[in-house]
């Protein structure tokens, strides 16, 4: 605990703001025990992973946008909370211990990551949260998800060839710099990388209507599913249409148009974004 102290300290310094980070991920055999006390829960952490180590040096996650919701939902009863690309399930962990929320639903389609967030569930002991591995769409079929590094996980997508973030990849088309600056913090550099060289798993996709059937309830919804958002929506129109319901849905900047529209259309008004997490609410 103190040598994690000595590291987090250092990573508040700028002059270490790089250099802990790259130290963890060459040397995170040093620490033994992977379960980290976080908030006011238990995680599992895989320091070989850029976005775990992040959470491991801040002790926190997207403090802001959690903050947000927190003082959005104080005031209302929720049935669920449903968490839609729950990763390793830091919102669900966080979210499992409010009173105002009966039961979580987390759903997570990377396998690796599913197996990771039982692991947390289970180390939390929680009997409120079900927990399901498949990926939610538009469709119930048989899809690819994909990722480019295995310690980045959490930039799995479900395959779409049409996916610009894909067809970045290994292609000779023409960047625009100052989008993938502006946006992104990356160059043409960063998708030199081929799509053979990629990682694959076959995944079930399912629409969330026909797996839950909720009216009249108020629900909590999260979803982050790389670029895959609109068919999620698409899923769940039922959803969507016969609940009341707080939304916190990422968005990237090529997508907004669509998806912003798609809502508006279902009576949902923009109430807030921070960095490319929205909030919209329909009551």
């Amino acid at each position: 605990m103190m040598f994690k102290n000595i590291l987090v300290f250092l990573y508040k310094k700028r002059f270490f703001r790089r250099i802990i980070p790259s130290f963890l991920r060459r040397f995170y055999f040093l620490f033994n025990n992977k379960i980290f006390n976080i908030e006011n829960f238990k995680l599992r952490l895989n320091l070989r992973n850029s976005l775990e180590r992040k959470i491991f040096l801040e002790n926190s996650f997207e403090n802001e946008q959690i903050n947000f919701i927190k003082k959005n939902i104080e005031n209302v009863n929720f049935d669920y909370f449903i968490d839609i690309g729950a990763y390793i399930g830091y919102y669900t962990l966080y979210f499992s211990k409010f009173p105002n929320i009966e039961k979580i639903i987390s759903i997570e389609a990377n396998k690796t990551n599913y197996d990771n967030l039982l692991k947390n569930i289970s180390l939390n002991k929680l009997n409120n949260v079900i927990a399901h591995n498949f990926a939610c769409s538009d469709t119930d079929s048989q899809v690819k998800l994909w990722y480019s590094d295995p310690n980045k996980m959490g930039g799995s997508s479900v395959l779409n060839t049409n996916d610009f973030e894909f067809n970045k990849y290994g292609s000779n088309q023409n960047f625009d710099q100052n989008h993938l600056k502006k946006h992104y913090n990356k160059s043409y550099k960063d998708y030199k990388k081929s799509k053979e060289n990629f990682f694959y798993q076959n995944i079930e996709s399912k629409k969330f209507d026909n797996i839950f059937n909720a009216i009249n309830k108020n629900l909590l919804i999260k979803i982050d599913v790389e670029r895959h958002e609109i068919f999620v929506l698409k899923g769940a129109d039922k959803i969507l249409n016969n609940n009341k319901i707080f939304l916190q849905i990422e968005i990237f900047p090529e997508l907004f148009n669509d998806i912003n529209n798609f809502l508006i259309s279902r009576n949902f008004k923009l109430i807030n974004n921070i960095g490319w997490d929205y909030y919209f609410k329909n009551y």
